[in-house]
């Protein structure tokens, strides 16, 4: 069962509708969109169908990972003491001997279709920038495109792997500051975005610590927008006039045009030398690996970086101020989000492209793109803006163009949790960014989308017990916390039953460890499924 919020929007929808040509018919436009096929080479229903569940679609495992399972307990019960320790392994022992595999969820085609697709190395699959789609491409065309990009001055080949000599500067850097040591959306062409993750990298660390020290410094601007919760509060207070034309602009590749040398300087008037060191640190060890050969970024910040967002931000703010103040006429309102400007233009349409070639003229790196209302209604984050009668702006959640609604599958071998957290996501979502007016058409979309991806009014298993993650601590006399541990989570439907027995086993055995028992046998209480009044189990 979900929760009650969910559902209520998939109230009256059924997981097998009567199949007919008419929805065959929309199921084959609706997998056209899902799957973008940009090879020569014709792939039949069974491998269409399969894509079309999405990237993230996990397929239920034919056997039990018993090695999986074994070895997550043991990092779960290892702080406890020996004959403890010992008593949950025999009874989880117990418990994974009477488990059986769960039901399949793809069929017997599609798991060859999947197999078809690994041993092609023709094709490459990737995820679309925008819109969740899948697109299939040739993987020489993938290579060239790869080859097109790197051969941007943006970009320079190194002789050998830098990683060792970044490591050996990184530590010292590290310790003055107080930190621990640890070793497109489709578009004409298809291009291709850099995407380089910092993660485990040697100066991950240092750029999470940089992070905070600079967000500070980002953001006191009246220009400056938090998050889209922010932004629609401002929307409130705002009153347009009929000469008044919104429009956004867009800076275009915003993180790989950050000029790095500009930047810098800008960190040296509001930091130290030693601090401003780290940051050049930081900010010029994007390397990455290709095709055997190493690669470094030598203009820009990295679109994965914890601190690119900010650094852009910071950029962007000294930009803007120096832009608006020399502007020859100005907005009624200016409101950004990284790379996204919202703008009230109050001086009609003929002097607006002045202003965009103003903006454009203030530096070589940076240019925009203006899109101007359509309808009464302009994007803007993803917030569908639209103008009312009265002058007044109304919202609603908006989609790309591109999008094609995927979620996570219904039927997808994930947690319960994770499915209900899809719906619960979303329907937050509907009812933060649409006005009253809008709400109803966006739960009717939402109820549509949702029967798509493989949801409806009764699913199961359900989910796990709210408040009850699996997580404990373990706290010592004195109340200072000594270990964490989390039970790790089984993802087979047949095993729920049993699962609850082994969280109640390590509740006991906690509960002995900590002093915190509650029942009166000296263990604590661990309910079942909260019921409502006539005794049918609620949702999460």
């Amino acid at each position: 069962m979900f929760s009650r919020e969910a559902q209520w929007v998939l109230r009256g929808t059924s997981l097998a509708p009567t199949p007919g040509p008419a929805r065959l018919r929309r199921e084959k436009r609706r997998r056209f969109r899902l799957v973008v096929n940009l090879t020569d080479q014709t792939i039949d229903e069974t491998t269409s169908w399969v894509l079309a569940k999405g990237l993230n679609f996990a397929p239920a495992p034919r056997t039990i990972p018993y090695s999986d399972i074994i070895g997550s307990i043991e990092q779960a019960v290892r702080k406890l003491p020996g004959d403890s320790a010992e008593e949950v392994r025999n009874e989880i022992s117990l418990v994974l001997k009477r488990a059986v595999p769960p039901k399949p969820n793809v069929t017997r085609e599609e798991r060859a279709a999947l197999y078809a697709l690994r041993r092609n190395a023709d094709i490459t699959i990737l995820p679309a920038d925008k819109g969740n789609a899948t697109v299939l491409m040739k993987t020489e065309d993938y290579h060239q495109k790869i080859r097109e990009m790197l051969s941007d001055e943006a970009y320079r080949r190194l002789l050998r792997d830098p990683t060792d000599t970044i490591t050996r500067k990184t530590p010292a850097l590290m310790m003055i500051s107080g930190l621990p040591i640890e070793t497109i959306r489709h578009k004409e062409g298809t291009p291709l975005h850099p995407i380089v993750s910092a993660i485990r990298s040697p100066t991950y660390n240092l750029a999470k610590h940089l992070t905070g020290i600079l967000a500070p410094f980002v953001g006191p601007c009246e220009n400056h927008v938090k998050n889209s919760a922010e932004f629609l509060k401002t929307l409130e207070g705002i009153q347009l006039e009929t000469i008044d034309i919104m429009v956004s602009f867009d800076v275009v590749f915003l993180f790989t045009r950050v000029l790095l040398a500009d930047t810098l300087l800008l960190l040296e008037r509001r930091f130290d030398s030693r601090t401003v060191k780290r940051f050049h640190l930081v900010l010029t060890s994007t390397n990455f690996l290709y095709d055997g050969k190493f690669y470094e970024q030598t203009d820009g910040v990295a679109m994965e970086s914890p601190l690119s967002p900010v650094i852009a931000s910071f950029f962007m703010e000294d930009f803007e101020e120096k832009a608006l103040n020399s502007a020859p006429m100005g907005p009624k309102c200016f409101f950004r989000y990284v790379d996204g400007t919202f703008i009230i233009w109050p001086h009609g349409l003929n002097t607006l492209n002045a202003f965009l070639e103003h903006m454009n003229n203030q530096h070589p790196n940076i240019r925009f793109a203006m899109e101007i209302v359509k309808n009464h209604r302009l994007p803007f984050l993803d917030i569908l803006i639209h103008r009312k009668r009265d002058g007044r702006l109304g919202h609603s959640v908006y989609r790309k163009p591109t999008h094609t609604d995927p979620y996570l599958n219904g039927n997808s071998h994930h947690h319960p949790a994770q499915r209900d957290a899809v719906l619960s996501s979303l329907i937050h979502r509907a009812k933060a960014r649409a006005d009253k007016e809008s709400l109803p058409a966006e739960i009717k979309h939402l109820k549509k989308t949702l029967l798509q991806n493989g949801y409806g009014e009764r699913q199961n298993p359900p989910g796990p017990q709210k408040g009850r993650r699996g997580r404990q601590k373990t706290k010592g006399g004195d109340g200072r916390e000594t270990a964490r541990h989390s039970l790790p989570t089984i993802c087979l439907h047949r095993l729920w039953k049993n699962i609850q027995n082994t969280k109640k086993i390590q509740h006991r055995h906690y509960s002995r460890t900590t002093g915190q028992n509650k029942g009166p046998a000296g263990q604590r209480e661990v309910p079942d499924w909260p019921q409502d009044s006539q005794g049918l189990p609620n949702s999460v």
